[in-house]
């Protein structure tokens, strides 16, 4: 703890405004010789990229990280100010605590200093004292609070379990927890220690700082108190606190030509600024300053009802505008990187927060006082923590809170927002929707004052594959506009005005990456021949016209998955006959005689279209989903079907229906592509079936001799052989189609193709894998339909090997007990 004496405390002061009030707190810590009184000019520069207001009338003033060799001691110094002066637009300091920590001894004082803040009460009474001896003792935590918030005791039911995780409770492990109690309607509380939490806020749970070994007491109450408790005893034991990706900074390894960060960080020529590795990689390009748009807002309300609607509707709009970002984030980098928009929505419904707003407006507060008021607080407990992961989330939550702040203030528009040429671009944090937004192609690398490697930002950088490199310090957003600069992604830094010296050992390092990527780009165009001789067509998967047109450019041989579901979402109402003919004609154009397969209308699990008034059910993936929703909506259906026979004269055209469980189902949707297609007069075409559910397997004989061809969703194939959603993020990391029960279903389908004599593809992921593309194309697979940026490696892969090896290995495969077993083949 560190020593705090009443010599370091100043009672009653005044403050002409936030520099004179931290000038104050400076000439206490020089007069007892802790500090440089340079280190002054440090805070102020801390204040130019964060706001160090914490709430309930408390400041947080301190200085860079790279200034602490002007801290002689840790220290901290308080000066109270009872009227208090403007620290932020809308934020009013009483109590300034400035903090000189030369390590983490101060975090005891933040965190007494984040119990007050729960307490409007005994934060008055810190502020109006004339004891600076009550100061000291509440910040040193010599003595209780005297008018401490009542901490709510467990309920009788409950059970006891220790945080395992790595990274403790965080963000997604407590959105599970979230989401699990909301579906009980008993209350549900967490204990750590003396904090206590209540399982339905995702923002409370994440304050009770529960890192790995953290013993929690869970307990319940309500009519269904024990299965609440079971259920989330049950996520506890499958490993809720684990994640697939904890967004840990890559390896160096995976950037050829390092040889380890030290010795990378020792060689550069230019100044170096020293931040932390967030995705690998070189870029070389002028720097850019990314500026986000300032919101105002008016401090009071007059109708209390009206701005109370005002925040329900911009919580609304907020949400919706998350579910378009999740869809979109989907689309270009699959269901863990969306997910990060799922816990931002979790943030939107967050009671606690909800509550306070409210409560705010009603003393009076605007919509945009009261809900800018209640994330930055939170924000800022949360940015406070020790464990950095759980202290990364505050951007998160700042992230989602600004959105809605967007639509209840004035929005005034600064710099430009985005580059419209090559650059590295700076800032001082990124946002996940600020990342989710940049162009690879104009943005080479991202530099950032602040941040970590755990990050949401970072993972999606690393999605995107941008080199990136986080806490570089504020110093970093003095580099003018168009400054050249090298960043090194693995080595964590940016040689500023590289020399030639520096720019050609960052080429070197990277040489053997670049050649083979470039080899397989040159060779992006051959046919997927293995060596002895065996064909392998690799297509892709695509959602629009311009992916259509990348398909093309990046070696596809054609398109093994449309998902048409994707025409249908950011919409009022369903695309029409003439608009789906409009786009699936450009597709036919693009590719210029390649096949594509129209999957049609695949909605229904985690794809959900509001407009088209899907039923609530208890388990989406069990209802009315895929071909059972085109069935009963059937003029949707015919819609769509008329659509794509009148654009199949453009070109290849095969329609394939997805989720056939039962033969029924199969000869319904034939039966129906019959009758349009003799209405319109139009060519057959070939008709194939998505094996995705088992019993299809099992009836794969009978099916195969009504359609012309099969593709496997090895995705849901083992989401549904496994009994495990493959979106749960407690399961789906053990959701893995490479497990040996799903490979006999491979193999059982392809058994009864080859006897029906019709062909076999795979538009799952792991026929991206390359592990899993050498066991499919082992067990018989024929066509391998594969995102856009994996067809060059995957097509180079296959001809680098041969037949009776995929053969061999998939043998194998099928004789494991398990996927780890699998994946361990060599």
């Amino acid at each position: 703890m560190i020593p705090l004496t009443s010599e370091l405390v100043a009672i009653g002061k005044t403050a002409t405004d936030k520099a004179d009030a931290i000038a104050q707190a400076v000439d206490l810590l020089t007069a007892a010789g802790k500090i440089d009184p340079r280190y002054g000019q440090s805070m102020m520069g801390r204040e130019a990229v964060a706001n160090t207001f914490l709430g309930n009338g408390i400041a947080i003033p301190h200085g860079l990280p790279q200034d602490r060799d002007l801290i002689h001691d840790t220290a901290i110094a308080v000066v109270q100010l009872p009227a208090g002066v403007d620290w932020a637009p809308g934020d009013r300091a009483r109590l300034v605590v400035a903090i000189a920590a030369k390590s983490d001894e101060h975090l005891q004082v933040l965190s007494n200093l984040t119990d007050v803040l729960a307490d409007e009460a005994e934060a008055e009474r810190l502020a109006t004292t004339t004891d600076a001896a009550v100061i000291v003792a509440r910040l040193t935590g010599a003595a209780a609070p005297v008018a401490a918030t009542e901490v709510p005791a467990d309920f009788a039911q409950g059970f006891d379990v220790v945080v395992t995780g790595v990274h403790g409770l965080h963000a997604r492990p407590a959105t599970t927890l979230v989401d699990l109690a909301k579906g009980f309607a008993a209350e549900i509380r967490l204990r750590n220690g003396a904090k206590v939490a209540n399982g339905k806020s995702l923002i409370s749970l994440l304050n009770l700082g529960a890192a790995q070994g953290a013993a929690l007491r869970v307990s319940a109450e309500g009519p269904d108190a024990q299965a609440a408790l079971a259920a989330i005893a049950a996520a506890f034991e499958a490993g809720l606190e684990d994640e697939e990706d904890t967004g840990a900074a890559a390896p160096e390894a995976a950037t050829p030509g390092l040889t380890g960060a030290g010795a990378s960080m020792a060689c550069y020529e230019g100044r170096t600024l020293h931040g932390i590795s967030s995705s690998p990689g070189y870029a070389l390009a002028p720097v850019f300053r990314f500026a986000r748009d300032a919101v105002v807002f008016d401090t009071d309300g007059t109708d209390a009802a009206f701005e109370t609607d005002r925040l329900e509707a911009a919580l609304q709009t907020a949400w919706h505008e998350l579910e378009e970002l999740h869809d979109e984030v989907w689309k270009k980098s699959g269901p863990a990187r969306a997910a990060i928009f799922r816990a931002h929505q979790e943030f939107l419904h967050d009671p606690e927060m909800v509550e306070a707003a409210k409560a705010l407006i009603g003393q009076g507060r605007s919509a945009g006082f009261a809900w800018h008021r209640v994330f930055s607080e939170r924000a800022d407990l949360l940015g406070a923590m020790k464990d950095a992961v759980l202290s990364g989330r505050a951007i998160d939550l700042r992230d989602a809170g600004q959105r809605v702040l967007q639509h209840l203030g004035r929005v005034q528009s600064g710099e430009t927002h985005l580059p419209t040429a090559p650059c590295i671009l700076l800032a001082d944090d990124l946002t996940p929707s600020d990342t989710a937004r940049l162009d690879p192609a104009l943005v080479r690398g991202l530099a950032t004052a602040q941040g970590g490697p755990t990050s949401h930002t970072s993972i999606i950088a690393r999605a995107l594959d941008i080199p990136a490199v986080v806490g570089l310090g504020a110093g970093l957003l003095d580099l003018p506009a168009g400054t050249p600069v090298l960043l090194d992604g693995g080595a964590g830094v940016i040689v500023v005005a590289p020399t030639p010296a520096d720019t050609a050992r960052a080429e070197a390092a990277m040489a053997a990456l670049t050649a083979q990527r470039e080899a397989e780009a040159r060779e992006r165009y051959k046919p997927a021949l293995t060596v002895d001789g065996a064909r392998v067509e690799v297509v892709a998967n695509i959602s629009d016209v311009a992916e259509a047109i990348a398909s093309v450019e990046a070696g596809a041989e054609g398109v093994g998955l449309l998902r048409t579901e994707f025409l249908f979402v950011n919409r009022e109402a369903p695309p029409s006959e003439d608009e789906q003919v409009a786009i699936y004609s450009a597709m036919l154009t693009a590719l210029n005689g390649l096949p594509i397969i129209i999957r049609t209308l695949d909605v229904g699990g985690d794809k959900e279209i509001p407009y088209l008034r899907m039923p609530v059910e208890q388990n989406p993936f069990l209802g009315v989903r895929g071909i059972r929703f085109c069935l009963s909506h059937e003029d949707l259906f015919r819609t769509q079907l008329r659509a794509i026979y009148r654009a199949s004269a453009k070109g290849h055209v095969r329609i394939m229906f997805p989720m056939i469980a039962m033969i029924e189902e199969l000869e319904t949707a034939r039966r129906i592509a019959e009758e349009v297609r003799a209405e319109l007069g139009a060519e057959p075409v070939e008709i194939g079936i998505m094996i995705e559910i088992p019993s299809a397997v099992m009836m794969a004989a009978e099916l195969a001799k009504r359609v012309d061809f099969f593709s496997i969703g090895t995705n849901d194939l083992t989401q549904y052989a496994l009994a495990m959603d493959r979106m749960h993020p407690v399961l789906a990391k053990q959701a893995d189609g490479l497990h040996p029960a799903v490979l006999r279903l491979i193999d059982f389908t392809v058994r009864a193709a080859d006897a029906a004599g019709i062909w076999v593809g795979a538009c799952g992921g792991i026929a991206g894998d390359p592990m899993g593309a050498a066991v499919l194309s082992g067990l018989g697979v024929r066509e391998l339909s594969v995102s856009i940026p994996a067809v060059a490696g995957i097509k180079a892969q296959l001809r680098r090997s041969s037949m009776a090896d995929n053969r061999d290995l998939a043998r194998r495969a099928l004789a494991c007990c398990d996927a780890a077993e699998v994946r361990g083949l060599t």
